[in-house]
């Protein structure tokens, strides 16, 4: 039962992770910072 719960919240927080992630794309944001030289133009 246990391993069922932890698994619930690893699984919340990765899609979490995912929805921030797709949000500030969205937003414009990056997650280099807006630097693409940094992330060698992967960022867009």
């Amino acid at each position: 039962m246990a391993t069922i719960i932890v698994g619930g919240i690893l699984l919340a927080i990765i899609g979490l992770v995912i929805w921030k992630m797709v949000r500030d794309k969205k937003n414009g944001n990056s997650s280099c910072g807006g630097d693409c030289a940094h992330c060698k133009g992967n960022c867009h």
